[in-house]
């Protein structure tokens, strides 16, 4: 048996590796066009970081000062000034230090606020095409922890590199000055220090964001299994699903476990390089001031070794900032790689805001596909009336949710074309033409909220007298005011508090409530039992009246409450007429009519009907 977690485990395959994560020169290319709409900020935090990797190389040169002239010579008039010096540079650095480090922090904000809101921006743009294979959990990952690793790097990259370039020309200047040979011995171990820092951040970086992704679809299968949780007890797969969480957070530990080794590995070797280094520096500086011609002070030779561990920490921050990179790079690749897919609807030069005064609906020769090679509908032409109320009966995957889908532009037609009051859809603004077409669902949504926000969902102006008629029409108002805050009661994700026909009912008022000129119903009263389901068909007898209407029929109420009747079968329209008329001349409809309504209904009332 296939494991619940197999998809996780092949998603851990598909995580980039270190060599496809270096190579991103377009990704930092399309990072930087973010910053160009803030270069005020740019140029202030490039020359906050200069300022401090100044300030931050004065206290050894002054030490050294300290020890050669007021330790040394014992002029002891020259401390106090030398360590005020000392004290404002440090005090002066602290300043700057906090002002960039705010700076940089606001300033990486704006940009990850930018790239967050460009990036949810492109999710409103995309068609359901987009989203029927796109994992929800995956999207939403995207939207934080890649941008948290964005985020750490836009914060540190360009602070570190102005601030690494500057002070290591500052120092090794100064340290030139006073020794050209001891700089070269104090600068020779820093590529080193460098490497095996770089090589530690760069190979541990990817396997720490390999354990975050691994988090994320982790929290997703955990939450998928929370939900499905009646599910899972029911076809008692409670150890499979134990498993299947042992498996991937198997995976999780031995890749904690590798990025422990590397560290194990290359952390002690900076630090040590550091301190043989230095070491050199103590050996041969030694030897030039016990020389009997002293070329060298003890002031110059601890200014020396002082510089050289401040060289160390520009040498470390670079290093982590490639390994940041690296994160970086796959967190902006992801979410470039949905940005970039084309909206496949979307509003066309000639679009306009088209208000809908009559409703007539026309398909003329439309095929549809989800995949080029198997078309859902297949050449479809029909034409409804202004006010018509029109049944869709067929079996499942006959291309009924399609076809209705098509109308308000959820999907577009591969050809043909579909008109409403004669002009093209296209040429609506899909805005415009979305709010004059309402759709209810047989899969409901209920957001997280009050009932009142939920049905105002659809017309954010709606006043509570609009929200309490269109309840009264679904016939949920009734309910909604035996709960103890009313239309202010606050209902759990999706709607767990209320029932199927609840939810459901709550969905046809949110509808209701848009006034929409062009009506559907995906078989939305699947849910609620007969009973209400004739009271919300009366109810709807009035919203719907002179709205031209589509209904997806599973009901005999349905079609008999039609004014025609379009039959589907394998994408293709093989019937369209009145229930009489098609039980007279077509064979397919009256068999399907037979088959799902002539058991469930007494023939009394068939006979009656058919009078």
């Amino acid at each position: 048996m296939m494991s619940v977690a197999k998809p996780i485990l092949d998603y851990v395959k598909t995580i980039k590796t270190q060599a496809e994560l270096l190579g991103s020169k377009g990704t930092f290319r399309r990072l930087l066009k973010y910053h160009r709409r803030y270069l005020r900020l740019t140029i202030l935090v490039f020359g906050l970081t200069i300022i401090a990797a100044y300030l931050f190389s004065l206290e050894p040169l002054y030490t050294a000062q300290i020890i050669d002239v007021v330790i040394t010579q014992g002029k002891t008039d020259a401390l106090l000034g030398l360590v005020s010096i000392i004290v404002i540079a440090v005090v002066s650095y602290g300043i700057v230090n906090f002002v960039t480090t705010y700076v940089q922090g606001y300033f990486a904000q704006m940009i990850v606020r930018d790239l967050r809101s460009d990036y949810y921006s492109s999710l409103q743009r995309k068609s359901f095409n987009f989203y029927d294979v796109s994992p929800v959990g995956d999207l939403v990952s995207r939207a934080t922890m890649d941008m948290q690793v964005i985020e750490a790097f836009v914060k540190t990259w360009l602070g570190t590199l102005t601030n690494a370039a500057f002070l290591i020309v500052i120092i090794f200047a100064i340290m030139y000055s006073v020794n050209p040979i001891m700089s070269l011995i104090a600068i020779a171990p820093m590529p080193l220090i460098f490497y095996f820092t770089a090589q530690l951040w760069i190979k541990t970086m990817p396997l720490f964001r390999k354990m975050m992704l691994i988090l994320g679809r982790l929290g997703s299968y955990i939450q998928q299994n929370i939900i499905g949780m009646k599910i899972v007890r029911i076809f008692r797969r409670e150890d499979e699903m134990d498993k299947g969480f042992r498996q991937v957070e198997e995976v999780f530990v031995d890749t904690a476990i590798t990025a422990g080794r590397i560290q194990s590995r290359y952390m002690p070797a900076g630090p040590a390089i550091l301190t043989l280094g230095i070491a050199m520096v103590y050996l041969y500086g030694g030897n030039l001031i016990a020389a009997p011609a002293a070329i060298l002070t003890i002031g110059q030779l601890t200014l020396f070794s002082r510089y050289m561990m401040r060289l160390s920490f520009p040498l470390r921050d670079l290093s982590m900032l490639s390994g940041t990179w690296i994160n970086a790079a796959a967190g902006l690749e992801r979410i470039n790689q949905i940005m970039d897919i084309p909206v496949e609807v979307e509003d066309n030069a000639k679009a306009a805001e088209i208000v809908i005064e009559k409703g007539e609906v026309e398909f003329k020769n439309v095929t549809f596909c989800y995949a080029t090679d198997r078309p859902v509908l297949d050449n479809i032409s029909f034409r409804v009336k202004p006010g018509e109320r029109i049944a869709i009966l067929g079996a499942t995957g006959s291309g009924k949710t399609s076809l209705v889908y098509l109308i308000p532009r959820f999907y577009e037609a591969n050809s043909g074309s579909i008109l409403i009051d004669g002009k093209n859809v296209k040429s609506y603004g899909l805005s415009s033409l979305r709010r004059q077409v309402g759709l209810v669902l047989q899969d409901v949504f209920i957001f997280t909220g009050t009932i009142k926000d939920n049905i105002a969902f659809s017309r954010a102006d709606a006043s509570m007298e609009d929200i309490v008629a269109v309840a009264k029409l679904a016939r949920i108002h009734d309910f909604i005011m035996t709960l103890p805050e009313g239309y202010n009661t606050i209902v759990g994700e999706r709607g767990v508090t209320l029932s199927g026909g609840q939810r459901q009912r709550v969905t046809i008022a949110r509808a209701l409530l848009a006034q929409p000129k062009i009506f559907i119903l995906d078989d939305a009263l699947s849910f609620v039992d007969a009973k209400t389901e004739k009271e919300i068909q009366e109810a709807l007898e009035e919203a719907m009246k002179d709205k031209t209407s589509f209904v997806i029929a599973q009901r005999l109420s349905t079609i008999k409450n039609a004014d025609r009747i379009m039959v589907l079968d394998n994408g293709r329209l093989v019937e369209f007429g009145t229930h009489k008329d098609l039980m007279i001349r077509s064979s397919l409809y009256r068999r399907i009519y037979e088959t799902q309504f002539l058991e469930t209904v007494p023939l009394k009332a068939l006979e009656v009907e058919d009078k």
